[in-house]
């Protein structure tokens, strides 16, 4: 009997083909945090993937915004791109007059992002950190958690910047510096 089901249960298993139609994620797809600077008068928005190794791994990709560069990263470097994951913002000090507001209203109107990933300001140093040690973001995050616990009027959040530009007034956002470590403060934005 054995012999005889034997053919039959081989035949069933070749043709069940398990999940061949299911999406595989990509750890390499997934971004955890982005930061904008300026150079030589153009913007570049840095995408970091979720790491899978001691080094972060990070995607630079010229556009005038947020919009643009998630298009751009998307289309030319980063295929099936997830901001799901999302978890920081970072804007240089000098592009953050320019591009905050802006790139905040489309985030926004974003439905796969978190509306609790933190927004920050950050200097050059930050930067440079950010792309070469692997635990920066963490410590910038905890040095965010930290702020908004001393000082909760500081906005942190995507939802809390947009609601301080929605108010008109001035207020304020966290400002991470690198002098040797990483140091947060906060500095008052006008809109």
């Amino acid at each position: 009997m054995l012999k005889k089901c034997l053919p039959l249960l081989c035949a069933l298993a070749l043709t069940l083909s398990g999940c061949a139609d299911s999406r595989r994620i990509e750890t390499a797809s997934v971004i955890e945090n982005v930061s904008v600077h300026q150079s030589q008068g153009q913007l570049f928005y840095t995408f970091y993937l979720l790491r899978d190794s001691d080094r972060p791994n990070a995607v630079t990709v010229p556009a005038a915004s947020f919009e643009e560069a998630r298009s751009l990263a998307e289309e030319q470097y980063v295929p099936h791109l997830s901001l799901a994951k999302l978890e920081l913002l970072l804007l240089h000090r000098d592009v953050s007059p320019a591009v905050m507001k802006r790139d905040i209203d489309y985030i926004s109107t974003q439905a796969s992002f978190s509306p609790v990933a933190h927004v920050a300001l950050c200097d050059q140093k930050t930067l440079s950190r950010l792309r070469r040690d692997p635990d920066a973001q963490e410590l910038i995050e905890r040095q965010i958690d930290l702020l908004r616990r001393d000082r909760p009027e500081v906005r942190t959040s995507y939802l809390a910047v947009l609601n301080g530009y929605a108010q008109g007034g001035q207020f304020s956002v966290p400002l991470i510096t690198d002098d040797r470590e990483l140091r947060v403060s906060s500095e008052r934005i006008v809109p």
